[in-house]
């Protein structure tokens, strides 16, 4: 009985050993990123064409409004506006017009009441040079 005892005692030690000797296997999802970028969808009109798009941080939003104003520039009518932000304002038809000659000004009109929840118009008159903007509630 004695040596049984010692017996078991010995495998235990033996099987406890074996386990603490296994390499630990760690679960990585390299498949996981986190993000801290703002995410927009914007839905933007070109000529009446409808369009919706995703951007992901601020450099693609500044892109997006750069290319808005480009396309402006060349004659285009354009509208564009945040759906998240647009979804949560209250339904007031509203409407505020701004009209300028310095780019630097009309873009970041453009952004500001865009981040506010207007859809913003923008047209750009090639014989005066000048932004005219409006901003509506949709």
């Amino acid at each position: 009985m004695n040596r049984t005892l010692k017996t078991i005692a010995l495998c235990g030690v033996i099987g406890l050993t074996a386990v603490s000797c296994q390499k630990e296997n760690l679960v990585e999802n390299p498949g996981v990123v986190a993000q801290n970028d703002t995410v927009r969808t914007v839905l933007y009109n070109i000529d009446g064409v409808e369009h919706r798009i995703s951007l992901v941080g601020e450099d693609a939003w500044n892109d997006f409004l750069q290319h808005m104003f480009a396309l402006a520039e060349e004659g285009h009518k354009v509208s564009f506006r945040n759906e998240e932000k647009a979804a949560s304002i209250v339904p007031t038809k509203e409407t505020v017009t701004f009209s300028t000659k310095k780019k630097s000004e009309a873009y970041a009109w453009c952004d500001e009441m865009a981040e506010a929840g207007y859809e913003v118009f923008l047209e750009y008159d090639a014989t005066t040079g000048m932004y005219n903007c409006t901003a509506t509630r949709p």
